[in-house]
C-alpha cells in the first residue's frame, strides 16, 4: 500500500533529509505527479521541479507542460522548464534521454541542489529485467533499478504502478497520460503488456523480494572481486599495471573473472585475451578503441594506456 507515512519512512531509511534540496523530475505522467505530491507533504524540505519538453507528441506535451504549471503555482514550488527540439534526430527518445539527463546536472550543479527524485516504480524495474535478459546480462540487469545512482533518487521503487494510480485517485491528482506508452513498436511496452497479464501482488511481493537478495549478493561480488583484484595486479604505477598470469590461470571460471576484471579498460575479446595469456612473451592485445593494451611478458601481463591517452593516470 502506497501512502505518505510509508513513503517517508522508506525514504529516511535510506537518504538523511535534513537541510537537502531536492529536485523532482516531472512529466506529467501519474508516476512523477503522485511523487511531487508525495514530496510537497514533506516538512520543512526545499523542493523545486524540473520538467524537460521534447516536444515529440504535439498538442499532449504542451498540454503535460501546461497542467504542471498550474500545479506548481497552485502549490507554490518553484518550476524550471527545458524546451528541446529533436525533430531531425532518428533516435528520438536515447537522444532526448542523454539531453534530459545533462539538463539535470547541470541544474543540479548550478543551483547546488543535493538529489533528483525519479519516478521510477517496481512494474518500471520488472520491465527493465525482462529487457536486459532479452538483451543479454549478467546479475547486474536483473537485480532491478537502484535506489540510488550518484545524484539520482528513486523513492517509489518498492511500490507497484497499481498502487501509484490507487493514491492518484485517493487524493484527486490529475494527470496526462502518454500515448507512447500504448505503442508497441516500443519492445518495453509489449513486455508491459504481458507482465501485467501475469503479475498479481504475491508475484509483486516475491520479486520485490528477490531484488533486495540479488542486490545483497552483487555487493558481496563486488566486494569479492576487490579482493581478487589484489591477488592478480602485483604492481602499478602511473603508466602500467602488472598482473600475475599464475594467479590469472588459478580463477575459475577464467572468462568470468578476466571480464569482471579488466572491464573498466575495455577488453571484451575474452578469447584473444586468454591466448595471450597462455602464449610467448611479446603477444599483445588492444583493447576496444585501443585506449589500453596488454602485453605478454614473462610470466606476466603488462595492462598500459596506449601513448595517444598517457597523460590520464590509471584509476
Amino acid at each position: 500500500m502506497l501512502n505518505f507515512k510509508i513513503f517517508l519512512k522508506n525514504l529516511k531509511d535510506k537518504i538523511d533529509l535534513k537541510k537537502k534540496k531536492i529536485y523532482i523530475a516531472v512529466s506529467g505522467g501519474v508516476d512523477s505527479l503522485v511523487l511531487l505530491d508525495l514530496f510537497f507533504r514533506i516538512k520543512d524540505l526545499k523542493i523545486e521541479v524540473l520538467h524537460c519538453n521534447f516536444k515529440l507528441r504535439g498538442a499532449e506535451s504542451e498540454e503535460e507542460e501546461n497542467l504542471i504549471k498550474t500545479i506548481c503555482k497552485n502549490k507554490k514550488i518553484i518550476l524550471h522548464t527545458k524546451s528541446f527540439n529533436l525533430r531531425k534526430k532518428s533516435s528520438k527518445q536515447i537522444f532526448a534521454r542523454k539531453l534530459r539527463y545533462l539538463w539535470f546536472k547541470k541544474m543540479l550543479k548550478t543551483n547546488y541542489f543535493n538529489y533528483i527524485a525519479l519516478g521510477h516504480h517496481l512494474n518500471d524495474s520488472i520491465e527493465t529485467i525482462f529487457l536486459n535478459l532479452i538483451r543479454g546480462t549478467g546479475i547486474k540487469g536483473i537485480k532491478g533499478i537502484g535506489f540510488k545512482k550518484k545524484y539520482l533518487i528513486r523513492p517509489l521503487l518498492d511500490f507497484t504502478k497499481t498502487e501509484i494510480l490507487s493514491y492518484a485517485k485517493t487524493n484527486k491528482i490529475s494527470w496526462i497520460e502518454d500515448s507512447s506508452n500504448i505503442n508497441e513498436k516500443f519492445l518495453r511496452n509489449k513486455i508491459r503488456k504481458i507482465l501485467n497479464k501475469l503479475l498479481n501482488n504475491e508475484a509483486y511481493l516475491g520479486i520485490k523480494t528477490s531484488f533486495h537478495i540479488l542486490k545483497d549478493e552483487y555487493l558481496m561480488i563486488n566486494n569479492h572481486l576487490n579482493i581478487i583484484k589484489k591477488y592478480i595486479f602485483l604492481k602499478k604505477n602511473r603508466k602500467e599495471k602488472i598482473l600475475s598470469v599464475k594467479n590469472l590461470l588459478n580463477l575459475n571460471p577464467i572468462k568470468s573473472y578476466l571480464y569482471k576484471i579488466l572491464k573498466d579498460y575495455y577488453f571484451n575479446n575474452i578469447r584473444t585475451l586468454i591466448k595471450i595469456i597462455i602464449s610467448k612473451s611479446g603477444k599483445k592485445i588492444n583493447s576496444k578503441k585501443s585506449y589500453f593494451s596488454i602485453k605478454k611478458k614473462k610470466k606476466h601481463l603488462i595492462l598500459y594506456r596506449n601513448k595517444k591517452y598517457e597523460q590520464k593516470n590509471f584509476s
